[in-house]
């Protein structure tokens, strides 16, 4: 909440996946009509890194692939919800620019899906990227199922 006590910007880190578009419907159902909504996706490098190491394909063609990716996903966001939000598409560590960006732009809150794209068996046990940001935001973040 911004210092009148009012919801003002809204992040929602999105991989597209249907927790973070419904994360997104409750961002822009919340949002006054002076508030800003901003959906961020990040490429993650450690996971181009990993399809490097393994030979798959370069960190550079593996990135590439990522953000043609995004860009598809971006196009039907916009298509699907309007354009009642602003996308912004980083490359780094998720939680890790998730809490950067959030700083940055000074955001009220976080809405972001409790279980986005993977399901590996290390985010069931270790937490996956919801629960990070939770633990270590420091503004409210609203974790949508």
């Amino acid at each position: 909440m911004n210092r009148a006590g009012k919801l003002g910007a809204i992040l929602v880190p999105t991989d597209f996946s249907p927790g973070a578009v419904r994360a997104l419907d409750v961002a822009l159902a919340l949002r006054p009509p002076d508030g800003e909504v901003t959906v961020l996706h990040v490429l993650d490098t450690e996971l181009a890194s990993r399809v490097a190491k393994l030979g798959l394909a370069s960190h550079e063609e593996t990135l590439a692939k990522m953000r043609a990716r995004s860009d598809e996903e971006t196009n039907w966001l916009t298509k699907e919800k309007g354009s009642g939000f602003d996308v912004m598409v980083v490359e780094g560590v998720p939680f890790m620019e998730i809490l950067k960006i959030a700083s940055d732009l000074d955001v009220d809150m976080i809405a972001i899906g409790t279980r986005g794209a993977s399901t590996q068996v290390k985010d069931i046990l270790f937490g996956g990227t919801a629960e990070k940001v939770l633990r270590a935001a420091r503004c409210p973040v609203l974790c949508v199922p």
